[in-house]
């Protein structure tokens, strides 16, 4: 039996290349995450926006009730 050998030949100008491909997407990947920086900013922001929004809609809730509450009264005051 004879010894199988398999070589690969690989050369500087390879590796260099290899290389400039990895900084390539390590760049893309910083300038995305730069990108991402002031995103749990952003994120509060919405949040209280929607808490906000919850609220106003309660508060409009609760002044119907009472609008039609009081409507309900003023008709039955004047039937009764």
């Amino acid at each position: 039996m004879a010894d199988e050998t398999t070589s690969v030949r690989i050369t500087q100008a390879q590796i260099y290349e290899k290389l400039l491909e990895i900084n390539e997407v390590q760049i893309e990947m910083v300038a995305e995450l730069r990108g991402l920086r002031d995103l749990p900013g952003r994120v509060n922001e919405i949040e209280q926006q929607v808490a906000r929004m919850e609220w106003l809609e309660k508060l409009a809730f609760v002044a119907l009730g009472s609008g039609v509450t009081g409507f309900i009264a003023a008709l039955w005051s004047l039937i009764a």
